[in-house]
């Protein structure tokens, strides 16, 4: 399984993580190939004691049964093995794809809010689906199968205030001389985000807001 391609990167960009989605992505894959398996078997079985020249039918058997394996879980491992949920210090990527790519990318001074659901079983084996909010036309992305997706959600939580504590101190480039009143109010509904969650105490929070205010 091939890392996320470093010249995707920008020069002063790094990678916080870049995860595969959870194993238990492959159950329903196992559980295809394993039910045609059955049925091929079983579908040889009555050609054998019911014909008395059985070679077609059980070549049509075997096709059938080998296109469904190919279909339902041949191509979603592939695609599986290809897929990578990427955190830079920049952006939230999503990729995948075998022969076609795929992407999105969040910049992370876009993102309003992660959320994370999980099932009792989910809770278990340590997976879940990730929800993330951001300003833009495609303004809820849903990623399944995410490892660790807590642990994942707070990270995200942190790199989004090491982003925004760049771009106030002028660590990356602007597009303009000074922030535009709805960047402002922006970056404060996110650091107020990050207070609720507890990524910050109530004293960083007076502190940045006071720092974007005095930005206007």
């Amino acid at each position: 399984m091939a890392p996320f391609p470093q010249k995707l990167l920008a020069d002063h960009e790094r990678i916080v993580f870049d995860l595969k989605p959870h194993w238990v992505a492959l159950v329903p894959m196992v559980a295809w190939t394993l039910l045609f398996t059955v049925l091929g078997t079983v579908g040889y079985r009555v050609a054998d004691s019911q014909m008395e020249d059985p070679g077609l039918v059980k070549q049509i058997i075997a096709i059938l049964c080998l296109a469904f394996i190919f279909y339902l879980a041949v191509v979603p491992f592939l695609k599986w093995t290809t897929t990578h949920f990427v955190l830079t210090t920049d952006r939230l990527i999503t990729r995948s794809g075998v022969i076609a790519k795929q992407s999105r990318e969040i910049p992370l001074e876009r993102i309003n809010d992660v959320a994370f659901n999980q099932s009792i079983l989910d809770r278990a084996l340590g997976a879940g689906d990730l929800l993330i909010e951001s300003a833009g036309e495609r303004g809820q992305s849903r990623i399944k199968n995410v490892r660790r997706p807590e642990e994942v959600q707070l990270t995200i939580y942190k790199e989004t205030e090491e982003n925004n504590n760049r771009m106030m101190s002028g660590g990356r480039p602007q597009t303009g001389d000074a922030p535009s009143p709805a960047d402002v109010t922006q970056q404060l509904e996110a650091i107020g985000r990050l207070r609720d969650q507890g990524v910050l105490s109530e004293i960083e929070f007076e502190t940045k807001k006071q720092e974007l205010l005095k930005r206007l």
